[in-house]
């Protein structure tokens, strides 16, 4: 089995798979670190939009006889597509929230 010999680059970031692995573990950090004091359904939604107008506006060449209302619509739903499979990931990863338990900090890779 051959490991990937590269991280995150450029072109993974314009992939649903490279989008939706940058958000879930964006996400999972920024929640651990601010000891769910950030709800991290908003941090999904607000990562999974930016990397999408990123990838739609400065990364990705605009195609030709496109509308910029078009461009932002498409950005808008590939963001909510990059977000349903984040929150999916995250679902299926992770096992659903107990009762928490008084002094025990939350698991990196917990349930949003």
């Amino acid at each position: 089995m051959n490991l990937p010999s590269e991280f995150f680059t450029v072109n993974s970031l314009l992939t649903l798979a490279g989008a939706t692995a940058i958000v879930v573990v964006v996400t999972a950090t920024i929640s651990y670190l601010s000891d769910g004091k950030i709800n991290p359904k908003w941090i999904t939604f607000v990562l999974s939009e930016l990397i999408s107008f990123i990838g739609a506006f400065a990364l990705a060449a605009p195609p030709e006889n496109v509308d910029a209302a078009i461009r932002i619509l498409i950005a808008f739903f590939n963001g909510c597509l990059i977000f349903a499979t984040a929150v999916g990931l995250n679902t299926i990863t992770t096992k659903p929230d107990g009762e928490a338990v008084p002094g025990k900090k939350k698991p990196y890779w917990a349930r949003w």
